[in-house]
């Protein structure tokens, strides 16, 4: 997976280093599995980006996680739930392991964890992936964090993208996802509770919640739900994961995301999210064949 380039912002320095203990966790693993779209990799394999509205630079070593911050304090609390950090990973395990094709993924990505990363960023994010691939997703991003935020590295409110346009937005490279994107922004700008409403919902009743909105269809709002919301019964279903399934559950079989994904959740239950993860980036990256 590709990340953009740091060339296009000057080199960030920060004051304050804060060090968590975090055994069993993959940093490059976790954000490069296309759960989230604002970071960017360093030269020293290090990513700059944001948490919670605060700028940070991410490094791991060995088992701790090196959190940089600028004169804000980063509760441990805070990284611990956007990492999922508290989660015992061996149920996790306990699926991949079981499974031979599966194997491969627990292998090479031990550690993975899911983010659970702002509900607005999410939903955003996955409106303006449809259809599109990571390097690109980035790079509208940066461009909307640039252009709308007060802070280049943070992403932009809901009512910050709400007051935009639907030409500004072609013109960051949005394209047809423009109007989807502005539409969401406004309705969510003009009612925030509505996605207290859906974390507080079963994972049903919450993707029919989320599928009224503009550009959020079926897999979208699988990928808001489990990477925004943290349910887990959640189960994007894209190309490299149909492929996997219809594959070596299904015999090649034509079956639709529906089935699949309902195929999962009595398969994995309440972690089918999780192993939808870990086979996804290792289908991929190519650690599993198709």
């Amino acid at each position: 997976m590709e990340f953009m380039s740091t060339e296009l912002m000057a080199p960030k320095i920060f004051s304050s280093c804060h060090v968590f203990n975090t055994p069993d966790f993959n940093l490059l693993a976790t954000l490069e599995s296309g759960q989230v779209f604002g970071f960017t990799k360093e030269a020293d394999g290090g990513f700059l980006g944001a948490l919670n509205q605060v700028e940070v630079r991410l490094r791991q070593e060995e088992n701790h996680l090196l959190v940089e911050t600028e004169g804000e304090t980063v509760l441990e609390e805070a990284v611990r739930r956007y990492f999922d950090l508290d989660r015992d990973l061996n149920l996790v395990y306990s699926h991949l392991l079981s499974d031979p094709r599966l194997k491969p993924a627990h292998k090479a990505f031990k550690g993975l964890r899911l983010i659970r990363q702002n509900p607005w960023e999410a939903v955003a994010g996955f409106i303006v992936s449809a259809n599109n691939n990571v390097k690109r997703i980035q790079g509208i991003w940066q461009r909307l964090s640039n252009s709308l935020s007060e802070n280049p590295r943070i992403f932009p409110s809901a009512s910050a993208i709400a007051i935009s346009n639907e030409p500004a937005l072609r013109k960051i490279g949005l394209g047809y996802r423009a109007p989807y994107l502005l539409a969401t922004a406004r309705k969510i700008a003009d009612s925030p509770e509505r996605l207290t409403q859906i974390d507080q919902t079963d994972y049903e009743e919450a993707k029919e919640l989320l599928m009224k909105y503009p550009g959020v269809g079926s897999k979208v709002a699988d990928c808001i739900l489990l990477y925004g919301f943290h349910k887990l019964e959640a189960f994007p279903v894209d190309v490299w994961v149909s492929r996997f399934m219809r594959k070596f559950y299904f015999r090649n079989r034509k079956v639709s995301e529906k089935r699949i994904g309902l195929f999962a959740r009595k398969r994995w239950d309440s972690l089918a999210g999780y192993v939808q993860q870990y086979l996804f980036h290792a289908a991929r990256c190519q650690v599993i064949k198709l």
